[in-house]
């Protein structure tokens, strides 16, 4: 081993033996703080892009009551968002031929329950009567119960205008609910569009009663 010539007065080094660099700590610790980052950054963008769904929106303006056509719905991708009511892009064609029940702006989110089943059938229509007491059962009948709405002769007065013969089948909408009064209740049927025009006016002249059949 040869050794190098040092300057008088100081020791001299082996060839072998190498100086070990000393390390700064600021740029350690930068160092550090720069892997952490990334990981960070790596999580956020990972967690962001597990979290995401497709959902669907809006594609134009549809009112409370329209049909829903494909047209009318398109498919977005959100992030995360909890507590938000939405349907996933999947479900659309069991949207499609359903009934808007809420009007959806162009461009909101399509939540569900807001497209379903039309509220009245197709060749029903809906009414709105009003029956004195003594002219439905007394027996509650929630919404869906199957009546038979049959029309009678006479009013209150007696008088008999020549009542046309009419019974036909409903169906109960909502609950008879009874008024301040205390002697009538209103509720809504369900009945053929062919009958709507007369169960009204047979309502109207206080010659209509609804009948609970059996199984019902």
């Amino acid at each position: 081993m040869t050794e190098r010539t040092a300057p008088a007065g100081l020791p001299t080094r082996p060839d072998a033996v190498q100086l070990r660099a000393r390390r700064n700590p600021r740029l350690v610790i930068a160092g550090v703080l720069c892997a952490a980052l990334g990981g960070l950054g790596a999580a956020v963008v990972h967690a962001e892009t597990s979290s995401s769904a497709q959902v669907l929106m809006a594609a134009r303006d549809v009112s409370r009551g329209e049909v829903v056509q494909t047209s009318d719905l398109a498919v977005v991708t959100i992030g995360s968002a909890p507590g938000v009511n939405t349907v996933p892009a999947s479900e659309l064609s069991s949207l499609v031929g359903g009934e808007a029940r809420v009007d959806l702006p162009s461009g909101s989110l399509v939540g569900d329950g807001a497209v379903g089943e039309p509220e009245v059938a197709k060749g029903t229509s809906q009414l709105g009567l009003r029956l004195a007491a003594g002219r439905l059962p007394v027996k509650v009948m929630p919404a869906g119960t199957r009546v038979t709405l049959v029309a009678v002769t006479g009013t209150r007065t007696g008088a008999d205008d020549g009542v046309p013969s009419l019974r036909v089948t409903g169906q109960i909408v909502s609950s008879p609910v009874p008024l301040a009064d205390g002697a009538s209740y209103v509720l809504d049927v369900a009945v053929p569009q062919a009958s709507a025009q007369q169960v009204a006016d047979l309502a109207a002249r206080e010659q209509l009663v609804i009948v609970r059949e059996g199984g019902n």
